[in-house]
């Protein structure tokens, strides 16, 4: 009998391990990679000027306190989640949505924003099943030619994008933006592995980047909307977003377009977030300002990079996130209510 007790903790232990990995891997990941965007978007905007810092450094704060409540969860992932067929599937997704969309940005010159909506879009309405890891290797298309300039590096950063979409598939989930960070480290790591240069662009003029804020809110509300409003999911509600800021900006507005497109797609991943996460439009307008905030502050640092625009999204929601827990803690909101919904 107290062989069998042995035996039985034994197993029990082993999973409990499988468990913690799968967790911590992901989790590490994803949150190395966002911190260090939101660092970098913190010293640019000190380097600008102390107001600017002082409010993205609370930004900062608030995703780490977000990163920390999310610490103490340990998402139900079993072995066979890590090694399967469908796990091979997702793998296979991310790796073809970042070859197909290299393809049709780079050499079928429609560019990054229109050729990852486009392959959203198709992956959702052919391959729905796959439709999730197709949008995230979107991602990885994305990537500038600058930066990696050539099918090799692009599929070595889906390959990384990949496997880090299986380790992370039981972390900080229900939040926008994580597909783009997920492939954000696919691109950087293959960047700095091929050690390719960053592409550099400068913080934009006071009146662009009004124009910026008021495009990420309305991109992330207007993807939230699509998406849980109008019951089309997350992706076809981001890629349409994307797709229609992609064509349509650049004609509408010859000098700013273009930038605020990508705006437009990058909001879009903010507006990816569940209402579990993000409950409602009020929320996600908060969530749309942060996207927009770091937007402006990111642009110095790590351009080029696949998945950076996802990242920022996905930082941003984790802030809108934080923001509704303090309230709840100190008696503004319902604090039930908040983990009604997290449940």
């Amino acid at each position: 009998m107290q062989k069998l007790t042995d035996t039985r903790s034994t197993v029990f232990s082993t999973k409990m391990q499988t468990h913690h990995f799968a967790w911590i891997g992901g989790f590490v990941i994803l949150t190395v990679m966002t911190v260090v965007l939101y660092g970098f978007s913190m010293q640019q905007a000190w380097l600008s000027q102390p107001v600017s810092g002082a409010a993205v450094t609370v930004l900062m704060a608030l995703l780490l306190f977000t990163l920390a409540k999310e610490a103490r969860t340990f998402p139900e992932v079993e072995p066979t989640q890590l090694i399967s067929r469908p796990a091979l599937y997702n793998f296979a997704g991310v790796v073809g949505g970042g070859l197909l969309t290299y393809l049709v940005s780079v050499d079928l010159g429609l560019g990054a924003v229109v050729a990852s909506g486009l392959v959203g879009l198709l992956g959702a309405l052919i391959f729905p099943k796959q439709a999730v890891p197709i949008y995230c290797g979107s991602f990885v298309g994305m990537v500038s030619p600058a930066l990696l300039d050539c099918y090799s590096r692009v599929l070595a950063a889906s390959v990384i994008a990949g496997i880090v979409y299986v380790l992370s598939s039981g972390a900080l989930n229900g939040f926008g933006g994580k597909l783009g960070t997920i492939a954000f480290t696919g691109t950087v790591l293959a960047g700095l592995g091929f050690r390719c240069e960053f592409v550099f662009a400068a913080l934009p003029t006071t009146r662009l980047a009004w124009q910026i804020m008021l495009c990420a809110v309305g991109a992330a509300v207007a993807t939230f909307w699509l998406s849980v409003d109008l019951k089309h999911g997350a992706v076809i509600g981001s890629s349409v977003v994307g797709l229609v800021g992609g064509l349509l900006l650049p004609i509408l507005l010859p000098e700013t377009g273009p930038l605020l497109a990508v705006v437009a797609i990058c909001a879009s991943f903010t507006g990816m977030s569940s209402t579990a996460r993000v409950p409602n439009h009020l929320w996600m307008t908060l969530a749309g300002v942060v996207t927009g905030v770091i937007f402006i502050y990111s642009l110095p640092v790590l351009g080029g990079a696949g998945g950076k625009l996802g990242t920022i999204a996905f930082g941003a929601a984790m802030v809108a996130y934080a923001v509704r827990l303090l309230l709840g803690q100190i008696g503004l909101l319902s604090l039930e209510s908040v983990k009604a919904r997290h449940r």
